[in-house]
């Protein structure tokens, strides 16, 4: 009976850190959303603080192989520092269908 009991906390710790994971990508992608409008240093920061926290992530997420989708996250947020207008829009959007793709994959 202990380890019904045992195997169901750990489940729902499981459950809860998945979750919390999720809305943390979630947030990633408003993350970019501001990045695109934002320019100069206050770019590089924020891109240097999308990038740790998908790093970071990454090595939360030990069950699942993230590694591909991190890189491409991770180098359009490089990307994304440098362009304006337009192409800052796209590339946004490009990160969020990866960053959706992340989601979906956890």
């Amino acid at each position: 009976m202990a380890k019904v009991v045992e195997t169901e906390i750990k489940q729902k710790e499981a459950g809860k850190k998945s979750f919390n994971i999720q809305e943390e990508v979630k947030r990633l992608g408003n993350d970019v959303d501001s990045l695109a409008k934002k320019t100069g240093d206050e770019a590089s920061k924020l891109a240097k603080n999308i990038n740790g926290e998908i790093k970071s992530l990454s090595g939360e997420i030990k069950s699942i192989d993230v590694k591909d989708e991190v890189k491409s996250i991770t180098s359009k947020v490089e990307k994304l520092v440098d362009a304006t207008g337009d192409n800052a829009k796209k590339l946004a959007s490009e990160i969020k269908v990866d960053i959706k793709k992340l989601i979906d994959k956890i």
